[in-house]
């Protein structure tokens, strides 16, 4: 119903007028410190965007986020700790440092329970929390999703099993559900929004406007950011906020050879933006050295909510009022996880950096910010108190905390990008042709790999052979086969190679299923789920395996665990429910595919299957409800239209009977249906 136009009060005309300039003022401020708790008990809106380099935050590329950066805290020296997106976000998130989270690199790694997320913080004081993501590699499985009312994530509404276009979402998707989501929000409580977008990471698709492609995506986003903080403004939900924008990590373009992120720590990928605003907070521009873990303190502090002073990074209220600087830790594990090359691990103090790997580096950043001359050799008294720094964080590869791995997960990730290195025991001593410096040239050709579509088998292989330690290429090739249809050439792929590895041992699992040789993987895969970090996917394989050799109990026994590792995956609760069923408790199958079909909406085995067993209990209504969801999925599908129509008259529901006839006889082809549309005539007729 369309209702009147709503009379406002010039008192509210102005209120709101006075939130827009605020919000959107572009005159510099004198250089302000905020007052203690300045917004207590207020909102706050997190948002990260994805690869963004702190030299773009500049008024010709990024024009919306510079003027909101002129009305409030800019730090300029802001620093990421991991250069990928998963543990750098598990750093903003929890405010640990990668060694004490666990979460070492993309795919492979999940966040523990046992770490305090900050939704779960203000959860508990009464919040109301959401999170907006903009790609598969934040999905709830990897366990950011802690504390949050609502995790809309790339895998919430759909069934992406083999589409790997889904992997990502743009902006104006991400934000179009978080700005309904803070205007639902109960105005009696304060929210907490984050808000990632990951269009600046490649692929780089946005129109061209002149400026590159890299910097044609920084324009676009920062422009749709600026209209989701605009409509925010408008409605008056940021006159109690504090908004807080900043990036999980750089790209590096080309410097030092690297052509996107992951590899090194150098500052085009380390450094990234950071603003800090909110009415009552003033602005000021930093040069004083920040990191991402000092976001959890500062949003504490600001909000004046229970301090913790276990966390290692502090408010940056206080950055200027420090006696003396701080170590900054850093760390890049994907050069070990993914080709075991040394670990990188990295300390900034003082205007140095020391990068610990085998041919070690050190820089004057004051001097020399392009980080092109080491200084090692010149002033190696500099080196030991850096060291020092590094050895009280935690040596770089110390003991994580591992994620479900699955083939479609990992399919997913190597669409955007990321190799998924898994882990991988504690490295000894490296050689310096294992300083990631040297391996960079194969890593580059197994990156282009990837940008063109990541099946290109042989040429996976060929990286393989040249380094024997590049198990990311090896797992990628057998994947690609096992996914085409070629298992039994991926057995033999990873039965060549010459190490030995958890992730090799499920992968080959998984290739002996697919080749149609349950038996022996059942042997491969009992022997992999010995491990303490045996994956879902692996007792998940485990599970078929023995369904398909026979052995009913075992196969349910190990699919039970695979449940408790991925409650979220659609596929193992489906052969869950499967391997139920088969052990005779149909409730218990029921009740498993209605929980599935809640959380995964589009799984349309999961309707097929539960509308069957609804139909063979007894409940045809139940079932007809089951199957129109499965319609509503495929609408082509017609056998399940069949199926609606014969239980329909059989409920004596008439003209849906007769819809639903009418419509499998105009679809169905013959001969093949002649029988189908010959029982299902009687009902098209009044």
């Amino acid at each position: 119903m369309r209702r009147s136009p709503r009379l406002v009060s010039a008192v509210a005309v102005l209120a709101a007028v006075a939130a827009v300039a605020w919000w959107w003022s572009s005159r510099p401020s004198p250089r302000q410190s905020w007052p203690e708790h300045a917004i207590s008990g207020g909102n706050l809106l997190l948002v990260t965007l994805d690869t963004l380099r702190a030299d773009r935050l500049t008024d010709a590329a990024m024009p919306r986020l510079s003027a909101l950066a002129r009305t409030g805290h800019r730090f300029r020296t802001a620093y990421a700790h991991v250069p990928l997106t998963l543990p750098s976000h598990a750093s903003i998130l929890t405010g640990l440092l990668p060694p004490a989270h666990g979460v070492r690199g993309n795919g492979a790694f999940r966040l523990d329970a046992a770490r305090l997320t900050l939704a779960e913080r203000l959860a508990a004081d009464g919040y109301q929390t959401g999170a907006f993501v903009g790609a598969f590699v934040l999905d709830s499985r990897f366990g950011l999703a802690q504390g949050f009312d609502r995790y809309e994530s790339v895998d919430d509404d759909r069934d992406f099993a083999g589409d790997f276009a889904f992997a990502q979402r743009p902006a104006p998707a991400v934000l179009a559900g978080a700005l309904q989501w803070i205007r639902d929000a109960a105005p009696e409580r304060p929210w907490f929004a984050w808000v990632h977008l990951f269009d600046v990471h490649t692929p780089h698709d946005a129109p061209a406007a002149g400026l590159g492609p890299y910097d044609d995506e920084v324009h676009l986003v920062d422009a749709q950011l600026g209209d989701f903080l605009d409509r925010l403004a408008a409605d008056g939900r940021l006159s109690r906020t504090l908004v807080i924008v900043t990036a999980d990590h750089g790209e590096s373009l080309g410097e030092h050879g690297e052509s996107t992120h992951g590899l090194f720590v150098y500052d085009a990928t380390m450094r990234v933006p950071l603003v800090v605003s909110g009415p009552g907070l003033g602005s000021a521009d930093h040069t004083e050295p920040a990191a991402l873990i000092d976001l959890v303190p500062t949003i504490l502090d600001v909000l004046a909510r229970t301090p913790d002073p276990s966390l290692p990074g502090r408010s940056l209220r206080l950055i200027g009022a420090a006696a003396s600087s701080r170590p900054i830790y850093l760390e890049a594990q994907e050069g070990w996880l993914a080709v075991g090359a040394a670990p990188v691990s990295a300390v900034v103090d003082n205007g140095l950096k020391f990068i610990d790997v085998p041919e070690a580096e050190l820089y004057d950043l004051a001097e020399d910010p392009g980080e092109a001359r080491n200084l090692m050799s010149r002033f190696p008294e500099r080196v030991p108190p850096l060291q020092a720094a590094l050895r009280e964080v935690v040596t770089p590869a110390s003991a994580s905390s591992t994620a479900p791995r699955d083939l479609e997960a990992e399919a997913r990730l190597r669409s955007l990008g990321y190799t998924s290195g898994g882990p991988r025991t504690t490295p000894g001593s490296f050689a310096a042709t294992d300083d990631p410096k040297r391996v960079l040239p194969l890593y580059e050709r197994f990156l282009q790999v990837l940008a063109d579509g990541g099946r290109d088998v042989p040429a996976l292989v060929a990286i393989a052979n040249e380094r024997p330690a590049f198990e990311a290429a090896r797992l990628a090739a057998a994947s690609v086969l096992i996914e085409t249809g070629k298992a039994p050439e991926a057995v033999a792929l990873l039965e060549a190679s010459p190490a030995a590895s958890q992730a090799l041992a499920e992968r080959l699992g998984a290739a002996h299923l697919a080749a149609g040789n349950p038996a022996r993987a059942a042997v491969v895969l009992g022997q992999a789920v010995a491990d303490p970090q045996a994956s879902a996917d692996a007792w998940n394989g485990l599970g078929v395996a023995r369904a398909q050799v026979g052995e009913s109990a075992g196969a349910r026994a190990a699919l039970d665990q695979a449940v408790r590792l991925a409650p979220g995956s659609a596929r193992i609760r489906m052969n869950h429910a499967i391997a139920t069923l088969e052990a005779g408790d149909r409730p218990a199958a029921i009740a498993e595919l209605v929980a599935l079909t809640a959380v995964h909406p589009d799984s349309l085995d999961a309707w097929r299957l539960l509308a069957t067993l609804r139909h063979d209990a007894g409940d045809k209504a139940g079932a007809v409800a089951a199957w129109r969801r499965a319609l509503a999925i495929q609408p082509s599908d017609l056998d399940t239209l069949f199926n609606v129509a014969v239980t329909l008259g059989a409920l004596g529901r008439t003209d849906e009977a007769r819809e639903a006839a009418t419509r499998f006889i105009a679809l169905a082809p013959r001969p093949r249906y002649d029988r189908e549309i010959a029982t299902l005539l009687p009902l098209t007729r009044r």
